[in-house]
């Protein structure tokens, strides 16, 4: 018998199914332990805003839609804190009750809440799919797909009925090709900024909606939370973003408006005039700068799927804004005492000096 057939009938009388193991006596890596702190922070503050949103709700599909998502969010939350408990790790302080008040006048707009719940559901899948694939024990892996599976269902469910309320855009229409092409020119990359360009791919044109589309959702974010917060540094970070966010919306625009194409548009009136907050100024500030994370990542994906030099160029001038605004968000948090620390590794030379 050579080793290729012996090999064969091992693995043959050992069925995957029959190996198991006892997941309490393998240690969680650095990437389970640090995806798993930042992910209940996120859900912490997720069951926060979903508070608010469905006290405020009176519209039967969107309540039924922001109450599944507050109930599987309340659901991870504690999830994570069994995980938590069962490897002995402090669980975070993160926010709870009193950080959001549901007796607060409204602030934003049930179409507003919905549409940022399908935005925050999308952003999920994107972090819970990195989550599942640099987990190794099966505990945290089962419990990253059922979080991709759940965001999955939320994400679709307000997506289904954002469209028949007709109240979500949908990215522009393109010709359909009648053949197959290929490049045979270098000028396709634009790798002159200055001169003529080329037509926007569909990917192109789909990564810029869809940047336009998260600007102006957290752009009217920050506009609600700026009437709101009681801090003058926190408004004026807040500003600062809306700022910076109308710029970029501006920027990203014109590319689309040369191409004879519509962007995403937002009404106004999703905002109401009160002043009586609903959320802590912690909660605010820490959302508003966690965002900017997201943001990256929809620039960095857009990036790898760019092929003209002018719109690469623009793209890594934008995210330096955007890195700047986050550097300021993170500075503000610090001075308040609010950052809490995501868990590292040992210092071992402070240890053995």
């Amino acid at each position: 018998m050579d080793v290729q057939q012996f090999n064969q009938e091992q693995s043959e009388q050992v069925p995957i199914e029959a190996v198991h193991h006892y997941v309490s006596n393998i240690l969680p890596t650095s990437a389970e332990i640090g995806y798993l702190w930042s992910g209940y922070l996120a859900e912490c503050m997720s069951v926060c805003f979903l508070k608010d949103y469905v006290s405020k709700s009176k519209d039967p599909d969107i309540r039924t839609v922001l109450q599944r998502a507050l109930n599987v969010s309340t659901q991870r939350v504690t999830s994570m804190e069994d995980i938590f408990r069962s490897m002995n790790h402090p669980i975070p302080n993160a926010f709870g009750e009193k950080d959001v008040d549901v007796n607060a006048k409204e602030l934003f707009s049930e179409s507003f809440t919905l549409q940022y719940t399908k935005l925050m559901h999308k952003f999920v899948l994107y972090y819970y799919c990195n989550a599942l694939t640099a987990s190794t024990r099966s505990d945290f892996r089962k419990f990253f797909i059922e979080c991709m599976n759940t965001s999955t269902e939320i994400h679709q469910k307000a997506t289904d009925v954002l469209l028949t309320k007709g109240i979500l855009d949908k990215p522009p229409i393109i010709q359909v090709p009648d053949r197959v092409d290929y490049v045979h020119n270098k000028d396709y990359f634009g790798t002159n900024i200055f001169g003529k360009k080329r037509p926007l791919t569909a990917l192109e044109i789909g990564h810029l909606y869809s940047i336009i589309e998260t600007k102006q959702l957290i752009e009217t974010l920050n506009v609600g939370y700026s009437q709101i917060v009681k801090s003058e540094k926190i408004k004026k970070y807040l500003l600062k973003a809306i700022e910076t966010a109308r710029k970029h919306i501006k920027v990203l625009t014109a590319f689309l408006s040369t191409e004879n194409l519509t962007a995403p548009t937002m009404t106004k009136i999703m905002v109401s005039e009160t002043k009586e907050s609903s959320a802590s100024d912690r909660l605010i500030l820490t959302h508003s700068t966690a965002v900017i994370a997201y943001i990256i990542t929809e620039y960095g994906i857009a990036s790898t799927n760019t092929a003209r030099a002018d719109l690469i160029s623009t793209f890594r001038d934008l995210v330096t804004d955007v890195l700047f605004l986050a550097k300021n968000g993170a500075e503000l948090m610090l001075e308040y005492g609010w950052l809490e620390k995501v868990p590292d590794t040992v210092d071992r030379d402070d240890l053995v000096h």
